[in-house]
């Protein structure tokens, strides 16, 4: 019986379709079968398939009796399986070579219904380069060394992975228990699955492992079993999951995370379409129908929204689309801090009264947002500093960015703008005496429902 089904729906995948068999057979973990559906490919997809089977017994062939599609595979492939685990792989992607291992190590050792792991969309040419990903301070305290569930974390701090099968290995009862399945669309139809397994999931755990674990290949070329998307088939995908989650009672609970998703969702559809006029009628589809639909699902819980996330949704309803204010939409410390930005000013006052000496650490989006709100309340302070080289000694908001190092020794209280800055920086000058203090925390203590 192997331990790992890995699936893999295929059509006309010829041309890649070799190296993505060959990273599987060469895994240093060898318990698994991998199942290969062929999807009535029409060229040398099912003869280089046969050429593997014949040397590795370890890969099996199913074959459609007529071209259905990457999730009628996918979904064939899943009861076919006979693994304890449960991966997915595109017919021209490459796995690392210790996945199995690792994945299904984790797997075993804190018993989860799913792992989490790297995976990143590269050239093709690129796509037997190593990388690495950079993760932020304590991201393996908190999510590689403990298993969680959602609701173990607010919606902005819950690590959403892609919306893909690809960087994640499934208990397969855990599927079976929660009947998870691919919805049928031409395109995005592993976007319901991938989420709605994050909302079932009991307990997951994220690989301790920065190392990119699959590489999807980036191209124009019709290698996916599904390449050519429609973005209502993406919409579709994200009311389904609005639909289940109430079906299934679920809402009561996830209200604040599903509609903290919808509208980045939503905004990343509208920037996906290039071309103007089918981006101005999937804009009014959103605006007049699509959005009203989803929230629907999940009316009675609209109050325990984020302020922030139903600004978002009914910014659709209310903006024009000639408004464009979906593509430089204000951030989530940008909003709050106009709603309660008095909060702030009244900190700093204290803080100038008692003489302490308060710098801004971070230059960005919305430290360029709060520089020009103190300066519009005739507030100044000791100094802005950033780590990023590229902006020290550039001006901003009439202040010189400088190197953190050079206010170490005089600072009393650094002041940022985001929860990651935060335990950044309060790692960074831990044992120096110096208070770091968390903005966004101080503005959304206060939540407004305007």
């Amino acid at each position: 019986m192997p331990a790992i089904s890995i699936i893999m729906p295929l059509y006309n995948a010829e041309r890649y379709l070799a190296e993505a068999l060959q990273s599987v057979v060469k895994q240093t973990y060898g318990n698994f079968e991998l199942i290969c559906i062929d999807d009535c490919s029409t060229d040398g997809t099912r003869k280089i398939v046969e050429a593997f089977r014949r040397k590795d017994g370890r890969i099996r062939m199913l074959i459609n009796e007529a071209h259905a599609g990457a999730a009628p595979s996918r979904n064939k492939g899943l009861r076919a399986a006979a693994g304890e685990y449960i991966l997915f792989l595109d017919g021209d992607d490459i796995f690392e070579e210790e996945l199995l291992e690792k994945a299904a190590g984790a797997m075993e050792k804190y018993q989860t219904d799913l792992v989490l792991f790297e995976y990143l969309h590269v050239p093709s040419e690129s796509v037997y380069i190593k990388k690495v990903i950079e993760r932020p301070e304590n991201f393996e305290e908190r999510y590689c060394t403990v298993p969680f569930s959602m609701e173990d974390f607010a919606p902005r701090e819950f690590p959403w992975w892609a919306s893909s099968p690809c960087n994640k290995m499934f208990l397969r009862r855990f599927l079976i228990r929660e009947g998870l399945e691919f919805q049928d669309l031409p395109s995005s139809n592993d976007v319901f699955f991938a989420q709605m397994a994050l909302f079932c999931a009991r307990k997951m755990i994220c690989l301790n492992d920065r190392r990119v674990m699959v590489y999807a290949r980036d191209h124009s070329q019709p290698q996916r079993i599904s390449n050519r998307r429609n973005l209502m088939c993406c919409y579709a995908a994200l009311e389904n999951l609005c639909k289940k989650l109430r079906e299934r009672g679920m809402l009561g609970k996830y209200a604040p995370y599903l509609y903290y998703r919808l509208p980045a969702y939503l905004i990343h559809m509208l920037s996906l379409e290039k071309n103007e006029e089918r981006r101005r009628k999937l804009y009014h589809f959103l605006q007049t129908e699509g959005v009203c639909r989803c929230v629907e699902y999940g009316k009675e819980y609209y109050g325990q929204i984020d302020a922030y996330d139903r600004y978002l949704l009914e910014s659709f309803q209310e903006n024009a689309y000639e408004s464009r204010w979906f593509e430089n939409q204000c951030t989530y410390f940008q909003y709050y801090l106009q709603q309660n930005g008095d909060v702030i000013c009244d900190y700093i006052k204290v803080g100038r009264a008692q003489n302490r000496k308060m710098i801004l650490w971070g230059a960005g989006v919305n430290g360029e947002s709060l520089l020009e709100y103190l300066e519009a309340h005739s507030l100044k302070l000791f100094g802005v500093a950033d780590q990023d080289r590229s902006k020290q000694g550039t001006i901003v908001g009439g202040y010189v960015i400088a190197d953190p190092a050079a206010f170490m020794q005089e600072a009393d209280h650094i002041l940022v703008t985001s929860i990651q800055l935060y335990r950044e920086v309060s790692h960074a000058v831990r044992n120096t005496g110096v208070v770091v203090v968390d903005l966004l925390a101080m503005l959304t203590e206060r939540k407004t429902d305007s």
